[in-house]
Formats: structure tokens, C-alpha cells, sequence
């Protein structure tokens, strides 16, 4: 297992030239979501409570579901299983299939909100995290294959900017699609009405045109079991955010990067989960301690400072020029950031390790495991954060 200081740097840079990148463009992206839910945080509060308690479970969905997939994708190219084209049948038919695997945990959600205390608007919130969902899963669906076969032709590891991307587009989707349906019921119900109506259309369109079998559809259930019961795990991030969007939203800061931060965490844990079970399907990892993953993580954490420090100077510019307040530094912040990283690399790949050892496909797995638990920790570290900035 011994390491010698070139191949180490030489890992470092690999990671400040390929996934430090994806994870800066990342936060961009996720700012921009960011801006969305600082923005209208109160205005959800007040008027749409239930979606606060729905939004994390959203939000790791489309990590968990298209992040499985974008790691499925870069498996099956590497075994030859997928030509590198967006017309290959097997991209729509896997895009049609996670459109299904995200509808019925977000309607699950909806439910379990409704049974917990979702008293205002319910039916209209059931109807916009559908029409969401769908439309969200289209755009992300082919986004995820692009970057992924992209990469690939490229000669680039799909594994170090698949996830990370697909992740923070996934955000910024998410958010203002929802902040999009509201704004929209509540200038003209008969549009809102008529827009659902014709994205339900175009999903079971989508469906006959890929021709996916049942038989194609079961095959997922290990990953169909796994995201639905993560999404009523993500309850435990929802119902904490609803509780403390007060204080958070008080803390100015962590309101506008609250998506950024906790994209960025499950991005670290799914770089490492899609890296540790390309190596394990392909042999190159003999024991839980072992050279590969370790290197990996530890060049990687040296990205961590520099991502800290870059949410907070992107969260400070942009409550500036929406709200004009200014902000300095939240050094409790970016100090502890780099250790909740190292945290969520070290559980990403212990779970991803023992899971392949129980014959259990980390693909599909490991990454929305990982992807929900990192929101549901990230959830917490933010409310402690803010508790500490406004004391």
C-alpha cells in the first residue's frame, strides 16, 4: 500500500483539474437555485409550509435517481454494455424509467406531508411536485447522459463530473420549477391546470415511444425500494428545515446556500461512490484498506478549503445584489467545512465497500444512499451553522 509523493500529486492534480472544476461550476449552479429559495424562503414559509417539509426529499430524489444513473451509464460504458450516443435506446428507456422511479416517491412524500400537517394548498402541492417531477426528469434525464457520454468519448472519468453536475443541475432545476408553479397557479389556475394536463400527456407519450417492458421496469426495484425509502428518510431533513427556516433564513448566508452546501456534500460522497464501484466492478480493490480510495479521498479533501471559501464569497455577493445587505466572512463555516467533507467521503466509501462485499450493486444503491444521508447531515450541519452565526 505504500504511496510515493508523485503518484499522490499526481492524484491531486487530477482532482484540481477535473473535479474541482465540476464542483465550482456545481456551486454556481446551485447558487442559482439558491437565489430562488432565499428569495421566496418566507413567502414558502407563510403560504406553502408543506413544500418546505417535500423540498430535501426533491432535491436528493434528483441526486439519487439520476446520479444512479449517470454512474449506471459510466459502468456500462466501461463494460461496453452502451454505445456513447444520446440515440442509443438504452438512454431513453433509462430516462423513462427514472421518470417513473421519481413520481411515485415525490407523490409518497406528498402523502406523508399531507398525514403529518400539510394543511394549505395540498392538492395544488401535489400537482406542482408532479408537474415538476416531469418536467424536471425530461431536461435532467438527457443532461445526464450527455455529460456522461460526453466525458467518456473524451477520454475524461465520467466518475469525477458526472455526478457533481448532474447533482447541482438537479437543484437548480428543482427550485425554480417549483417557485415557477407557484407564481404561475397563482397568476392563472386554468394555465397551471392545462400545463400539468399536457406534461402528464407527454410522460405516458414518452412511455409508448420507449416501449420499456415491465420486466425492464423490475429490474429497478432494488433501486425503486431504495429511493422511495429514502425519500421518507429525507422527511427527517424536511421536517427540519421547516422547523428551523426561521433561523436560517436569519442567518442570511446560509438561506441563499443552503442548495450549494448541500449539493456539495453529496457530490464529494457520489464522486467517491461512483469511483469506488467502478474499481470494484472491475477487480482493483482486494480490502477495505487500500491504496486506491484512500488517495483518492485524501486528494480530494485538499479541494475542500477552496469550495468552502468560494460558498461563502458566492453567497456574500449574492445576498448583496438581491438583498443589499452585506455579509463578511462565517469563518465557523469554512472551517468546519473541510471535516463535515472528510466525514461524508469516509462514509460514502464504507458504504459503498460493504454494500458490493453483500453482493449489492453500489450503483444503485450506495449513491442514493449516500446522496439522501448527505442531505439529511447536511441539513442538520447547516442548522447548527446558523445557530452559531445568530446565536
Amino acid at each position: 500500500m505504500a504511496v510515493t509523493v508523485q503518484e499522490f500529486m499526481g492524484r491531486v492534480k487530477h482532482a484540481y483539474r477535473v473535479s474541482l472544476p465540476s464542483l465550482v461550476i456545481s456551486l454556481v449552479i446551485g447558487f442559482f437555485g439558491g437565489t430562488f429559495l432565499g428569495k421566496y424562503l418566507d413567502k414558502i414559509s407563510r403560504e406553502y409550509p408543506g413544500l418546505l417539509i417535500i423540498l430535501p426529499g426533491m432535491m436528493g430524489l434528483r441526486g439519487n435517481v439520476f446520479g444512479s444513473m449517470a454512474s449506471r451509464f459510466s459502468t456500462m460504458l466501461y463494460l461496453g454494455d452502451l454505445e456513447p450516443s444520446l440515440r442509443e435506446k438504452k438512454v431513453l428507456k433509462n430516462i423513462v424509467i427514472a421518470m417513473m422511479l421519481s413520481l411515485i416517491p415525490v407523490t409518497v412524500l406528498w402523502a406523508v406531508g399531507v398525514i403529518q400537517g400539510i394543511r394549505y394548498h395540498a392538492l395544488d402541492i401535489l400537482l406542482i411536485v408532479v408537474s415538476s417531477t416531469i418536467l424536471v426528469s425530461i431536461i435532467l434525464g438527457y443532461f445526464t447522459g450527455f455529460v456522461t457520454i460526453f466525458a467518456f468519448r473524451r477520454d475524461v472519468d465520467p466518475d469525477s463530473m458526472a455526478a457533481p453536475l448532474v447533482a447541482s443541475v438537479g437543484d437548480l432545476l428543482t427550485i425554480p420549477s417549483l417557485i415557477s408553479f407557484i407564481l404561475l397557479i397563482e397568476a392563472s389556475r386554468r394555465v397551471f391546470w392545462l400545463g400539468n394536463a399536457a406534461l402528464i400527456a407527454m410522460f405516458l407519450l414518452l412511455i409508448m415511444v420507449s416501449r420499456v417492458r415491465k420486466a425492464e421496469v423490475l429490474e429497478f426495484r432494488e433501486l425503486f425500494t431504495t429511493v422511495t425509502a429514502l425519500a421518507l428518510l429525507s422527511l427527517v431533513s424536511g421536517f427540519t428545515l421547516q422547523r428551523f427556516s426561521g433561523l436560517i433564513s436569519a442567518s442570511v448566508l446560509l438561506g441563499f446556500a443552503y442548495p450549494s452546501i448541500l449539493s456539495s456534500f453529496g457530490n464529494y460522497g457520489s464522486i467517491i461512490a461512483a469511483k469506488t464501484s467502478t474499481v470494484l466492478h472491475l477487480g482493483e480493490i482486494e480490502g477495505y484498506i487500500s491504496k486506491e480510495p484512500f488517495m483518492e479521498m485524501a486528494s480530494l479533501l485538499l479541494t475542500a478549503p477552496i469550495v468552502g471559501v468560494l460558498i461563502n464569497v458566492f453567497g456574500a455577493v449574492i445576498v448583496y445584489l438581491v438583498t443589499g445587505v452585506r455579509i463578511g466572512p462565517a469563518y465557523q463555516f469554512v472551517i468546519s467545512y473541510p471535516i463535515m467533507v472528510l466525514f461524508i467521503m469516509l462514509y460514502s466509501y464504507t458504504i459503498s465497500y460493504f454494500l458490493f462485499q453483500r453482493d449489492i450493486d453500489p450503483d444503485s444503491v450506495a449513491i442514493p444512499l449516500i446522496s439522501n444521508n448527505s442531505d439529511i447531515f447536511g441539513t442538520i450541519y447547516v442548522v447548527i451553522i446558523a445557530k452559531m452565526m445568530v446565536g
